[in-house]
């Protein structure tokens, strides 16, 4: 049996110890928690996520990046927040041809992962350690911003997307794919049962850790519903300009464009 151990020499059974609840209820806490799980996960999660995603990924992935590419035009500086292991980044970077491109994670050893990934790749990218409610980066200095699967998953999800507008240039644009709540009803209680079982089978096999995927569920179950979400973007001064649901309104693909007024 395959299983991914984290090349710092970090044991399964330290994050398997924090107490779930007790975390996600603190939000300094969580971020340390969050942590944790990524950077036990960063090892083989190139390749969980194809798995995990029936290849679904890829395919969200690119339709997001070609809805949001073709309403910049010119983009010299991207940045992609909670990069992981640079897939998305590289993508983007490749499509646009920016003089910038620029992944930032506080995972170190999923920056470790992404810049081992990028020694195959002809697209020049950086990567730098960063916490998105802090971005290291100058206001108005960004043209798009990528972020797949993060805000859900930092302990205040509207001071990210706060810092997102903040770094935006006026007219420059938000690329966000992430899980969100379905609607109440019969589907979200299958969507959620589904991930819970299917997350702690599959991190129970990646990692001998159940939790480090069965995470998942519970990080849906206490975010917020698509049409939440896009509230909440329109507070943060940011307009939606394409967006499409998938998996019942499980998953959501955004492109919203910062407001002069942000």
């Amino acid at each position: 049996m395959t299983r991914w151990k984290p090349r710092d020499g970090s044991d399964a059974r330290e994050f398997g110890a924090m107490n779930l609840d007790t975390h996600l209820n603190d939000k300094v806490l969580k971020d340390q928690y969050v942590k944790t799980m990524f950077d036990l996960l960063a090892p083989g999660y190139n390749l969980f996520t194809p798995v995990f995603s029936f290849g679904m990924d890829r395919r969200w992935k690119v339709q997001l990046i070609e809805e949001g590419t073709r309403r910049v035009g010119q983009a010299s500086c991207i940045v992609d927040i909670a990069c992981g292991t640079g897939d998305f980044v590289a993508e983007l970077a490749r499509r646009t041809g920016a003089t910038v491109a620029l992944g930032l994670d506080f995972s170190l050893q999923m920056l470790v992962e992404a810049k081992r990934c990028m020694c195959c790749q002809s697209v020049p990218v950086n990567f730098a350690a960063c916490n998105m409610l802090q971005l290291c980066l100058r206001d108005r200095s960004v043209d798009i911003v990528s972020v797949g699967y993060g805000i859900r998953n930092t302990s205040d999800f509207e001071e990210a997307l706060r810092e997102i507008a903040r770094v935006l240039k006026p007219g420059g644009v938000l690329l966000n794919l992430d899980f969100y709540k379905p609607a109440p009803g019969v589907w979200r209680k299958l969507f959620l049962a589904y991930m819970w079982h299917a997350g702690r089978l599959v991190g129970w096999l990646w990692h001998r850790e159940p939790m480090a995927y069965g995470y998942i569920s519970h990080s849906i179950r206490r975010y917020l519903t698509i049409p939440e979400f896009e509230d909440a973007l329109g507070k943060a001064g940011l307009r939606i300009e394409w967006r499409q649901s998938r998996l019942g309104g499980g998953i959501g693909l955004h492109v919203a464009r910062r407001m002069p007024a942000a």
